[in-house]
C-alpha cells in the first residue's frame, strides 16, 4: 500500500515554436485526471515535481557515452537537456528530459549496414497500475531510472532485417553488463511505411520473434486502407494494432531551463574500453569446450560473471563440468525437493574447491547441492562425499562380487552404481568390475 497519493490535470503547453504539439492535444480531449502512489521512502520531491532536477547521472551517462561508441557514433561538444512533452499522465511534469548523446553511428547486420540516426539518455516513465473512465493510476517507482532510446535509421528493407538488427542493438546493450534483464527491459518501437503511404509507429513490441509477423499484419494493413495522416499505434497480445494518437512533432520539444549545457568529455570516451561482445564470448567459451547451445546459455545468462571466476579460480576442473552444473542444478534440486531453488556463489566455490582438490566426483555434484539445500553443512557434506581412494574402492569392489557371485555383469554394474554413485567415478567403477 503506497504511502501517499497525488491527484492531478495535465494541459498541453505551446513549446518553443508557440505551437502545441498534437499528440499532447489529443490527450487532452480525454478529459483524465492522473492519480500518483508514492513512497515515504523511496519517492523524492523531484519525482512529484515539486523539486528542480540534479545534475546528471554519472554512471548513466558514462553507459551511455560507451554504448556510442560501440555503435561508432558521433559525439557532440555539448548535451542539451530538452523537455519532450507527454501528457498522458506517465509524467508528473508533463514532459520527459531527454539529452542527445550521440548521433550518426552505425552496426552491421547480414542484410547490410544499418545507421544509428541517436542514441538519447532519457527518464523512464512512471508505472500504469490502474485506470477507469475518469482517471489513470501510476505509480513513482519506474519514474526518473535512465533509460537509452536507440534511433536507426530508415535501413531496413525486410521483417527479417528489423528483427536482426533488433537483436544486435539488445546484443551490444547486454555485453555492457549494465542493463537490466527480463523481457520488456529493451522495448522496440517499429516505423513502419509502405509505399504511397505515410509512417505509423508500432508501440508495445517486447519479444523479438513477433517482429516480423507484426511488420507483415501493419503492411498489409496499411495496403487494405486508404492513405492514412502518420500516427502511433499500440500492438496487441494478438499481433494486431490498435490506433493510440497521432503522431507527435517537433512543438513537443523545448530546452530544459533548471539545467545547463553538459560538455562531452572527449577524453573520457577515448578512455572507454569497449567490453566483449557477446558473440565473441560465445565462441570463446565454446573454445573451452562447451556446446554451441550451453555456450550461448553461459554468455548470455545472469550467471556469466560467476562462471568466469569460477573458471578462473578452479583450473584443474573442466569448464563444461562448471557450465554443465550451472546450468542444470537448480532444476535438479527443484526436482528432488520441490523447492525453488538459487544457489549462492559460494555453494559452487565450495563444491568446485573440494573438485579441484580431487577429494569428491564430478557424479555427486547433483546431490551436495540438495544437500546444501536441506541444510546439512558443508564438514557433513566432505564426509558423505568423500571420494574413494584406489584400494578402498577395490575394497568395495570385491565385497560387491562376493556378494552378488551370481549376477550377470550388466546386473553387477547396476547393484556397484547403486551403492558406490558419487563416491567414485563411474568409468573407474566399471574398469574395476571388468
Amino acid at each position: 500500500e503506497p504511502d501517499f497519493r497525488i491527484k492531478r490535470e495535465l494541459r498541453p503547453m505551446a513549446g518553443e515554436s508557440g505551437k502545441i504539439d498534437v499528440a499532447a492535444l489529443y490527450e487532452k480531449t480525454k478529459k483524465l485526471h492522473y492519480i500518483y502512489e508514492g513512497y515515504n521512502n523511496t519517492t523524492c520531491l523531484v519525482e512529484i515535481d515539486e523539486e528542480p532536477p540534479s545534475e546528471f547521472n554519472q554512471e548513466a551517462l558514462g553507459i551511455v557515452l560507451l554504448l556510442a561508441k560501440m555503435l561508432h557514433c558521433k559525439f557532440p561538444d555539448v548535451a542539451q537537456v530538452m523537455r519532450k512533452t507527454v501528457v498522458d499522465g506517465s509524467n508528473t511534469s508533463g514532459f520527459q528530459r531527454t539529452a542527445l548523446i550521440g548521433k550518426d553511428g552505425y552496426i552491421n547486420t547480414s542484410f547490410g549496414k544499418v545507421g544509428i540516426e541517436s542514441i538519447i539518455l532519457e527518464e523512464d516513465s512512471a508505472r500504469r497500475v490502474d485506470e477507469d473512465a475518469d482517471s489513470v493510476t501510476f505509480r513513482l517507482d519506474r519514474l526518473g531510472i535512465p533509460l537509452i532510446e536507440i534511433t536507426t535509421k530508415p535501413d531496413i528493407k525486410t521483417p527479417e532485417q528489423a528483427k536482426e538488427t533488433a537483436e544486435k542493438i539488445g546484443s551490444i546493450l547486454r555485453s555492457t553488463g549494465k542493463v537490466m534483464r527480463g523481457l520488456g527491459t529493451i522495448r522496440q518501437d517499429l516505423n513502419i511505411s509502405i509505399k504511397g503511404h505515410n509512417r505509423i509507429e508500432l508501440k508495445g513490441v517486447q519479444d523479438l520473434r513477433s517482429i516480423p509477423k507484426i511488420i507483415e499484419i501493419e503492411a498489409e494493413r496499411q495496403n487494405s486502407t486508404a492513405k492514412e495522416e502518420s500516427h502511433v499505434r499500440n500492438v496487441m497480445p494478438d499481433l494486431i494494432t490498435k490506433y493510440l494518437r497521432p503522431m507527435p512533432g517537433s512543438a513537443r520539444m523545448y530546452p530544459e531551463t533548471d539545467l545547463p549545457l553538459y560538455e562531452i568529455n572527449k577524453k573520457f570516451i577515448k578512455s572507454l574500453k569497449i567490453p566483449e561482445l557477446l558473440e565473441v564470448k560465445e565462441k570463446r567459451f565454446q573454445k573451452l569446450g562447451l556446446s554451441e547451445s550451453l555456450a550461448k546459455q553461459m554468455a548470455r545468462g545472469e550467471a556469466v560473471e560467476l562462471f568466469e571466476n569460477l573458471i578462473k579460480t578452479y583450473k584443474k576442473v573442466k569448464p563444461s563440468v562448471i557450465a554443465d552444473t550451472i546450468a542444470a542444478v537448480d532444476n535438479y534440486v527443484k526436482k528432488k525437493t520441490g523447492l525453488q531453488s538459487c544457489a549462492p556463489d559460494q555453494q559452487y566455490e565450495h563444491v568446485f574447491e573440494l573438485l579441484n582438490k580431487d577429494a569428491i566426483v564430478k557424479e555427486s555434484i547433483p546431490d551436495i547441492f540438495v544437500d546444501f539445500s536441506k541444510g546439512i553443512n558443508l564438514e557433513e557434506i566432505k564426509q558423505k562425499y568423500k571420494k574413494l581412494n584406489k584400494l578402498e574402492l577395490e575394497k568395495e569392489i570385491k565385497k560387491i562380487k562376493m556378494e552378488n557371485k551370481d549376477a550377470h555383469e550388466g546386473k553387477l554394474v547396476g547393484i556397484a552404481m547403486g551403492k558406490l554413485r558419487g563416491k567414485a567415478p563411474a568409468d573407474k567403477i566399471i574398469e574395476m568390475l571388468k
